[in-house]
């Protein structure tokens, strides 16, 4: 079974009066790679550094390799937890050499420099040990900076956010890059990021926060077809909401009746998500839907549907499927794909509620 690297027990951390972390239940796996998604203000960063020792929870516990690094009238400095930290701006010393940066927070011993070499080669930066900061690039300087927060060998590696800072095409090339370094060193690593597409890329596991709570826990591909809230399907990933009612394992809707992931009690009345791949699109003279909208995306168009009800939905065409504005269509369900339903609920603010699965009770423990 594999050891417990991070566990967090009710965590939470207030500034003022408002709520930043509230009640953070998680629990991370040695060698695993989780990316902390969510909007700017959800507490992503803030449980990063209450996990590092750089802020104090107001309730709960944390536990690093084991042992408890913050508990009621327990607090374990940040030096003493074994974990590694590169932030936004990578805070190299500006006045030190790459291998001067790598070799600073290791002890002065005989097999410091061969560490230090060990962490260059780590991040194929051999060749750059005797240049200064200012004289590599942002990708350069990301690796020098993951280099140094791996030298002393951490339990867990915090990553805030590491790749903002850089351009479109760079940022992909040296997140690629950085994912193979991570993994071939085998850390521990939490990932702080707001962008989905690289949560669902770095992460073997991720977690959406919103408000200061972790909404869902899961796998890439949970998060992405499965979502245990509203909130997570429209924050991972295009997502259309059409009403229908469970019929003996399906969901009617105006489109038609869609398969459903969950077996849920016929005649509820229900939201049923759509990502804009699980409908295809054909001309029908005769069809429900009216072309409103549509942008070319190079290899696809994405179309914007309205049905006689006026709710609009979005689906993804090969660019093959040129149809013009004003087209009517039918719809056909993707063979590949079942639709996720969250039941309808007046009192919530934006109409429904998650259904809750045995599986999202046990992954948010």
């Amino acid at each position: 079974m594999s050891r417990v690297a991070v566990r967090c027990q009710n965590v939470s951390k207030r500034f003022g009066q408002t709520p930043a972390v509230n009640g953070i239940n998680l629990e991370l796996t040695e060698g695993s790679f989780l990316a902390l998604l969510g909007p700017s203000g959800c507490g992503k960063t803030t449980l990063l550094r209450l996990i590092a020792g750089l802020e104090t929870p107001d309730h709960g516990t944390i536990e690093v390799d084991g042992k408890f690094v913050s508990a009621p009238g327990l607090f374990v400095p940040p030096e003493k937890r074994r974990v590694g930290i590169v932030f936004q701006d990578y805070a190299l010393f500006p006045h030190l050499s790459v291998a001067d940066n790598i070799a600073y927070g290791l002890a002065r011993s005989a097999d410091r420099r061969a560490r230090v070499e060990e962490m260059l080669s780590l991040v194929g930066m051999r060749n750059f040990q005797k240049r200064m900061p200012h004289e590599l690039s942002g990708g350069e300087q990301q690796r020098v900076a993951i280099a140094r927060a791996l030298a002393p060998a951490p339990e867990v590696l915090l990553l805030d956010e590491p790749f903002s800072n850089l351009d479109a095409d760079l940022r992909s090339r040296i997140r690629n890059e950085v994912k193979d370094i991570l993994a071939y060193a085998r850390a521990t690593v939490i990932f702080v990021t707001h962008d989905q597409e690289e949560a669902l890329f770095m992460g073997d596991r991720v977690g959406v926060m919103n408000r200061g709570q972790l909404e869902q826990f899961d796998r890439p591909e949970a998060i992405f077809h499965t979502p245990a809230t509203p909130f997570v399907a429209q924050f991972v990933g295009t997502a259309d909401f059409l009403s229908g009612k469970i019929e003996n394992g399906s969901v009617a809707t105006e489109v038609g009746k869609l398969p459903i992931y969950d077996h849920l009690p016929s005649g509820m009345t229900v939201k049923a998500m759509i990502r804009p791949d699980y409908l295809d699109i054909n001309p029908a003279a005769d069809g429900l839907g009216e072309i409103i909208d549509r942008v070319f995306q190079g290899m696809h168009y994405l179309y914007r549907v309205r049905l006689p009800s006026g709710a609009t939905i979005r689906s993804l065409q090969h660019h093959t499927r040129d149809y013009p504005v004003g087209e009517r269509v039918s719809f056909h369900m993707n063979s590949d794909h079942a639709v996720t339903c969250f039941e309808s609920a007046k009192s919530n603010g934006d109409g429904m509620v998650g259904i809750v699965r045995d599986e999202d009770k046990n992954n948010n423990q």
